[in-house]
């Protein structure tokens, strides 16, 4: 049988964008304490100034730009939020009543209970859309990347982050790759399936980033990991995660 990253790295010369990895048994509220792929048992909401730090690339990208409406889509606990300039206006939309309301507490901005629909904001009425570490949480992504083109005005900025299935740790760890131990990652992608989607649905890329270099993961356990790819699950490693920064064409 093909196994999971032998599918997503099929999608190189196919015209497919993703995989569908039916959803596993998922937490009743993604925020609550859980386990991570190492075993160790994590309050996200305590690593607020780690995962502010992780985030910081992306508000500085949102932040060179003028004035407008800023939208997080998947918004957490508010972390990016907080680190968007006020001179937006920032809306934060999550489906979780618990992030909601830390993300509005913590940054100041108007934060949404729910997920970006057609009918969430008017045609070309938006600035700048973010979804980290969401696409993959998606089971219609294709669409979901449409609402978005269809929400943004020409030349506004879509900044999409998500694990990429094709990179070293995938192809050396495979159904051992840390990435895919998530429950509620049912869409999967390579980098270079996200930007044929984003290019086949009107954007064009202004640059990608795969954050590792001068993070808090780049240490040299997760190197001594990478060469030991019979042992454990995949460190987080460079080229694991993909962010894509692209801007809806004129």
């Amino acid at each position: 049988m093909t196994s999971i990253i032998e599918q997503c790295l099929a999608l190189y010369g196919s015209g497919e964008y993703f995989v569908h990895y039916p959803a596993r048994v998922a937490p009743d509220e993604y925020w609550d304490d859980k386990r991570d792929p190492d075993g160790r048992v994590r309050d996200l909401s305590t690593e607020h100034d780690l995962r502010k730090a992780d985030l910081a690339y992306i508000a500085e990208a949102v932040n060179a730009r003028p004035p407008g409406r800023v939208v997080d889509v998947g918004c957490g606990l508010g972390e990016l939020l907080e680190q968007i300039d006020a001179a937006h206006e920032r809306i934060g939309i999550d489906p979780s009543e618990k992030a909601v309301e830390i993300a509005a507490a913590r940054s100041g901005a108007n934060t949404i209970r729910g997920v970006l629909t057609r009918e969430s904001f008017a045609e070309g009425s938006c600035d700048a859309i973010i979804a980290h570490h969401v696409i993959e949480h998606i089971d219609e992504p294709v669409d979901f990347v449409r609402t978005v083109a269809q929400a943004l005005r020409p030349g506004g900025l879509f900044v999409v982050g998500t694990p990429n299935f094709a990179s070293a740790a995938a192809r050396l760890f495979g159904e051992r790759f840390r990435l895919l131990h998530d429950p509620t990652h049912v869409s999967l992608f390579t980098d270079d399936s996200l930007m044929r989607l984003l290019r086949a649905s009107g954007f064009r890329i202004v640059s990608v980033d795969y954050p590792f270099f001068g993070t808090r993961f780049a240490t040299t356990e997760a190197w001594e990991r990478m060469l030991r790819p019979q042992e454990g699950v995949s460190p987080a490693f460079w080229g694991s995660f993909v962010t894509v920064f692209a801007e809806k064409e004129q």
